[in-house]
């Protein structure tokens, strides 16, 4: 698909089509996050294939979708500009900047707290602000609004999550998310959903992490990594020579040779952005926590575990399908000739999971998923921060 450029008029300049800002401009206009991305997905959909256009013509067709599924009011907002009150500024450790309500309203919804109900919120704080006369205030006063129109407005659940959110920025501590799951079950897709979300820089692959490994080392030296997870049978030792069948057994054989070769570059990688203080999320099929060796102590990270599923073999085999046309047609038909080894490593995967306590979350409509992600994370940042609210919560 070619890129679509903007021609920013009358100066006549070019940029590239970035979602992303999109979605963040339909969020100061006071769109929920979710909403705002779909939005931006269809628009990017519908100009598939098209090579550029002018900023005038893209803003007047996000109006237009705008006017048709949120009516002319919606529309009228965001053709303003957003919804930040020029009155009302903001004053940061780092810059001043005019409060806006669909910004703190995203800015809720990180800490797992529905579209909604974070509309709602951040529209409260406006109100008490203005009801208040206030024309600037700084990020620490700001806070202890939040809260309190939190936990008036909306549930003392929700002003602790929030709370609670804000303790663990507070703490300059790394979270580190690890989401496994087999082949085709979405995880990249849900990944960086979650990046996107959480502002999260560091996004790593397994599969990526196999490629480079698979360059630096000889196929004499790790065979396994010849091969997909759901066939790495065929490159362990005693297979090589005809000797072995694929069955259930050589299937879950293979994979662990391939996980123990990877297990080392995963460690480091996880052991590095602690060591480092940044935040990452690492997927991949490889992504077994409870047989990796991660150096993390309580006060040094939180560390968040999870596996993704279908648990339906239809709804599997029509995830794998849907790739078609956006993937490599080449590897997707292939992972399908060998569905049924996926689905064996899925069993195992879960088995494993199940056994150690690992979350399990099925991955059946992309957004749903994510708020579920979101969600568990939201709850062991809770269990690492408990909600508080001294005086030490607003020092930072």
């Amino acid at each position: 698909m070619p890129k679509l450029t903007v021609i920013r008029q009358p100066e006549n300049e070019s940029s590239p089509f970035l979602r992303g800002i999109l979605v963040q401009s339909l969020v100061q206009a006071g769109l929920p996050f979710d909403e705002a991305f779909e939005l931006a997905q269809e628009l990017r959909d519908e100009l598939q294939g098209k090579r550029q256009t002018t900023n005038v013509e893209l803003r007047a067709r996000v109006g237009e979708l705008l006017g048709e599924r949120y009516g002319n009011r919606q529309r009228e907002q965001y053709e303003r500009g957003d919804k930040a009150e020029p009155d009302l500024i903001v004053h940061t450790r780092t810059r001043d900047a005019p409060f806006s309500v669909g910004i703190l309203a995203n800015s809720l919804e990180t800490c797992a707290i529905s579209p909604e109900i974070a509309l709602v919120g951040a529209r409260m704080v406006l109100e008490n602000m203005r009801s208040k006369g206030f024309r600037e205030v700084d990020h620490l006063t700001l806070r202890k609004i939040i809260y309190k129109c939190l936990r008036k407005h909306c549930s003392q659940q929700v002003a602790d999550r929030y709370l609670s959110w804000r303790q663990f920025e507070n703490s300059d501590m790394p979270l580190i998310v690890l989401i496994g799951g087999t082949s085709g079950i979405g995880k990249g897709t849900v990944s960086s959903d979650l990046a996107y979300r959480l502002n999260i820089t560091h996004h790593q692959s397994t599969g990526l992490m196999r490629e480079i490994i698979r360059n630096y080392l000889s196929p004499q030296m790790v065979p396994s990594l010849a091969y997909s997870s759901f066939e790495a049978w065929q490159g362990v030792p005693s297979s090589i020579d005809g000797g072995q069948e694929e069955t259930k057994s050589s299937v879950i054989a293979g994979f662990q040779a391939q996980f123990a070769a990877m297990k080392p570059a995963m460690e480091s990688t996880i052991n590095s952005a602690v060591g480092e203080g940044h935040d990452l999320i690492l997927e991949g099929t490889h992504v077994l926590p409870a047989a990796m060796d991660i150096e993390v102590k309580r006060d040094e990270a939180v560390v968040v575990p999870l596996m993704l599923a279908t648990m339906k073999k239809g709804m599997l085999r029509a995830q794998l399908k849907r790739r078609l046309p956006e993937g490599n047609k080449q590897q997707t038909a292939h992972d399908l000739d060998n569905f049924d080894n996926i689905w064996k490593l899925q069993s195992w995967l879960l088995k494993e999971a199940d056994q150690d306590g690992i979350p399990i979350i099925e991955n059946l409509q992309v957004a749903d998923t994510v708020r579920a992600v979101l969600d568990h994370v939201v709850e062991q940042v809770m269990k690492a921060f408990p909600p508080q609210a001294g005086e030490r919560v607003w020092e930072v």
